[in-house]
């Protein structure tokens, strides 16, 4: 991964484990208050939305090639995200689930596109964060 240099010192990069824990089951509450039928379009939405933030690492790259692949996978996650709210909205989660380890895998030398270093591991927590939590606020 071509990482920017590591400028950025606020909280979310300084303690991003715990940072991205505390927004990820805070983004849970809402959760927990709404509807279950605008639970599942929120969750559709958001998922769409955070897969498309790649496209934004890719354009400041640069690389044309990076910029299409990142768009591509954001069209699928959000395809995804509008499939599963019309046909099966429980399957969701599984969305946040993918979308962790499309995360992690910008964690490796396959993805070499320009980012803060803590974004990937934050993604990754919020995602896994999100996917397990929303099973279970729809499940229980």
């Amino acid at each position: 991964m071509n990482q920017l240099p590591d400028t950025h010192q606020h909280v979310l990069a300084r303690h991003t484990i715990p940072a991205w824990s505390i927004i990820g089951l805070g983004s849970l509450a809402l959760h927990i208050f709404l509807p279950q039928d605008v639970s599942h379009v929120v969750a559709a939405i958001l998922l769409a939305t955070i897969a498309g933030v790649y496209i934004g690492f890719a354009a400041n790259d640069g690389r044309m090639s990076r910029i299409v692949v990142e768009a591509t996978v954001a069209c699928l996650f959000a395809t995804f995200a509008t499939w599963a709210l019309i046909t099966a909205p429980l399957l969701l989660p599984l969305g946040y689930i993918a979308h962790a380890g499309w995360d992690f895998l910008h964690h490796t030398p396959l993805f070499n596109v320009k980012m803060p270093k803590w974004y990937v591991p934050a993604c990754v927590i919020y995602d896994v964060i999100v996917g397990v939590g929303l099973w279970l606020i729809w499940w229980l």
